[in-house]
C-alpha cells in the first residue's frame, strides 16, 4: 500500500509536471494550440509522454503502462471469479449451482473467470465506436468498487447494535467519525464520476448528443437496482449469509477429488 501511494504520487505529479505550458506545439505531427486540445486527445497521457521524452522513450512508457495494465486486469479477473465463485457457493447470485464450480484440470473456478471477462469486454465494446465509453467504462469500475466499500460501512453505522466487532477496531471514538468522513466522500466521488464528461453529455443541453453521453450512471442503475430488486422480491426470504464450505476433512477431500 505504501508502495503504490509513494510511486502512484511520484508518476502522477510527473506526468503533471510535464504537460505542455506553452502553447502552440506540435507533438507527433499534430499541433494543439491550447491544453484543452491535449486533454480531449485520443490518449492524453500518451500525448504528453510523447511531448516529455520524444516518440520513442514515450513509446517505451506507454508499453510499461500497457503491460501493468495487463496485469491489472488479470488481478481483477482473478479477484472477480473468485468473489462470484464464494456469492455462488452461499446461492447469492442467479444460477448459483452452475457458477459453483471449479475445473478439475485447472483447479480454479473457470466459469467466473470467463464471466467476468466476458462481461468487461461486453461494457468496453462500445469504446470502439465511441471514445467517451472509456471514460464510462472506467467510471463503472471505481464506482462499482465504491458502492461495494460503502454498503458495509454505510449499515455498520445506521444499524451498530446489529453489528459484531472484529478483533481489530477503532473505538467508540474514531469510529464512527472515520466511517461517517468514509460515506460522505464516497457518496460525493461516486456521484463525480457519474457525471457527463462534456457539456454535449447532459440531455438537456443544447447541444446534447448521444455519441458524448456518459451510459454509468445507467448501467450502475440496472445494477444496484437487479439486485436490490431480487433481495426485496426473493433473497431477503432464504439468504441467510455466508455457509461454511465444510469441515477441515471434508475440504480436505475435495481437495484429493481435484487431484485426480
Amino acid at each position: 500500500m505504501w508502495i503504490s501511494l509513494i510511486f502512484g504520487f511520484l508518476v502522477l505529479f510527473a506526468v503533471s509536471i510535464a504537460i505542455p505550458h506553452t502553447f502552440p506545439v506540435t507533438i507527433g505531427g499534430v499541433e494543439y494550440t491550447q491544453y484543452s486540445d491535449i486533454a480531449s486527445a485520443l490518449v492524453p497521457w500518451a500525448t504528453v509522454f510523447e511531448y516529455a521524452t520524444g516518440r520513442t522513450i514515450g513509446l517505451l512508457l506507454m508499453i510499461v503502462v500497457i503491460v501493468a495494465q495487463y496485469f491489472c486486469g488479470m488481478s481483477s479477473v482473478t479477484s472477480n471469479s473468485r468473489m462470484m465463485y464464494a456469492f455462488s457457493r452461499d446461492g447469492a447470485v442467479p444460477f448459483s449451482n452452475f457458477w459453483h464450480h471449479i475445473s478439475k484440470r485447472t483447479r480454479v473456478p473457470v466459469r467466473t473467470a470467463w464471466f467476468g471477462a466476458i462481461g468487461a469486454l461486453v461494457l468496453s465494446l462500445p469504446y470502439i465506436w465511441n471514445s467517451v465509453a472509456y471514460f464510462a467504462v472506467t467510471s463503472i469500475a471505481v464506482v462499482g468498487l465504491y458502492i461495494a466499500y460503502w454498503i458495509p460501512i454505510f449499515l455498520r453505522r445506521v444499524n451498530s447494535k446489529d453489528f459484531v466487532p472484529g478483533p481489530w477496531k477503532l473505538g467508540k471514538t474514531w469510529g464512527p467519525v472515520i466511517s461517517w468522513i468514509a460515506i460522505v466522500w464516497v457518496a460525493f466521488i461516486c456521484i463525480l464520476l457519474l457525471l457527463p464528461q462534456v457539456s454535449a453529455g447532459v440531455p438537456w443541453s443544447a447541444d446534447f448528443s448521444w455519441s458524448s453521453f456518459n451510459y454509468a450512471p445507467i448501467v450502475v442503475l440496472v445494477v444496484v437496482g437487479g439486485a436490490g430488486l431480487w433481495y426485496v422480491l426473493s433473497a431477503r426470504k432464504w439468504y441467510k449469509g455466508p455457509k461454511v464450505q465444510g469441515t477441515p476433512e471434508e475440504l480436505a477431500e475435495i481437495e484429493r477429488d481435484l487431484s485426480i
